[in-house]
């Protein structure tokens, strides 16, 4: 009778459910919690690496207009100081710009270029098995001669 009554004590006391539902949960839901913010971080450094690339054709296009015409090299590192800093704040150590000359342009009377923007999107979590996700973004430069 005694066992009964101290099972029955034991299974019906409602005092640390919710305690052993959070610990239950809370796993689950801080998962779910940074793999959101893991997507939008993710989310903002692709469409950072796709401005950063308009910016860079206008600002070649600008430069080449003021007869300050650069070569590739140049242009790469002006594009990646552009990238590190506001408002694209983009990781200099992961970030890797490539501009090279296209011969012969698609477009008569001026110089084409290929930009292409590498970028290690960083694991933000930490600690996981998951590869390094890179994101690469191309696109022409059209500057006239």
């Amino acid at each position: 009778m005694a066992r009964k009554s101290i099972l029955h004590r034991i299974l019906s006391d409602q005092r640390a459910a919710s305690a052993v539902e959070f610990a239950l949960l809370a796993p689950v839901f801080f998962a779910l919690m940074f793999g959101v913010i893991s997507v939008g971080v993710y989310m903002q450094n692709y469409n950072a690496i796709r401005s950063l690339a308009s910016d860079a054709a206008r600002f070649a296009t600008v430069e080449y207009q003021k007869n300050n015409a650069m070569n590739s090299s140049t242009l790469a590192a002006n594009i990646e100081a552009m990238g590190v800093t506001t408002p694209y704040n983009l990781n200099p150590n992961l970030l890797t710009i490539s501009v090279s000359p296209v011969t012969p342009s698609r477009v008569n009377g001026a110089l084409e270029f290929d930009l292409d923007i590498t970028y290690a999107l960083p694991d933000i979590i930490g600690g996981t098995s998951i590869d390094n996700i890179t994101l690469n973004y191309s696109r022409p430069l059209f500057v006239l001669q």
